[in-house]
């Protein structure tokens, strides 16, 4: 019974640790903003607006940093959210900020909880889904090579993640295989929306062309005696086959 007693003990304890250890490695610590740092594959997934950085900033010097809205943070210091308030927090000078430190398996997940944030705050534009389908398609191919599973990465579930039709994600993936690199840099930079895009490599792949044929230029003149053949055949009686074959 004892040993019985111990036993539960034990566990209650683990459990009661590992809870502990959860609440201290997501509660909002103040942290010094030095020991925070961008990350290249979190920072560009989604761009920092300098309009809105600006607007966030001259909010910070009246009030603060408003610490409902913490940095959030894998364990190493690598902001995942909360790049814009980080860039505006160090131009007006704060010196420490609120942050949540996140434990993740490995990069893709953290890459697919920055996803998860976003997409459940923000209505995204074509450039933005594009780099989006762009981050998960290099995630699937990392899983590959790492010999993992890649059922997270078919079209139906990426469409499920970037909030879209199955059939949105197809016709972004026909226009990542089949545009050059111009028109994609042009979907990246929003100057083209992927149906627009997609419609001239539809295009290009098949042109209409009119064929013409040089010796095939009309007489002016012949063309009018041949009107004026016709009508007076017309007035003597004569029905077209007649009138053709009388040509």
């Amino acid at each position: 019974m004892k040993f019985f007693n111990k036993k539960i003990s034990t566990s209650f304890e683990a459990a009661k640790q590992n809870i502990q250890n959860k609440f201290d490695s997501e509660r909002i610590q103040m942290v010094e903003i030095s020991k925070l740092k961008f990350d290249k594959d979190f920072k560009e997934l989604f761009a920092q607006e300098p309009e809105k950085v600006e607007r966030i900033a001259q909010d910070m010097k009246k009030h603060g940093f408003d610490k409902s809205q913490p940095i959030i943070a894998t364990k190493d210091g690598s902001i995942l959210d909360g790049n814009s308030r980080f860039i505006a927090a160090n131009q007006v000078g704060i010196k420490y900020l609120p942050v949540v430190y996140k434990n993740f398996v490995d990069k893709n997940e953290a890459l697919k909880y920055e996803l998860h944030l976003q997409l459940d705050r923000r209505n995204l534009s074509d450039a933005e889904v594009f780099a989006m389908f762009k981050k998960l398609e290099g995630m699937k191919q990392n899983a590959k090579a790492e010999g993992k599973s890649t059922e997270d990465f078919t079209d139906a579930k990426i469409a499920e993640q970037l909030k879209k039709s199955e059939r949105s994600v197809q016709k972004i993936r026909e226009l990542s295989k089949k545009a050059d690199k111009q028109t994609l840099d042009k979907v990246a930079s929003g100057e083209l929306s992927i149906n627009k895009a997609l419609s001239e490599v539809k295009k290009a792949e098949h042109p209409i062309t009119i064929k013409s044929n040089a010796n095939s230029s009309i007489n002016k003149s012949e063309f009018i005696k041949g009107i004026k053949f016709a009508l007076n055949e017309i007035a003597n009686g004569k029905n077209a086959e007649e009138i053709l074959a009388a040509l």
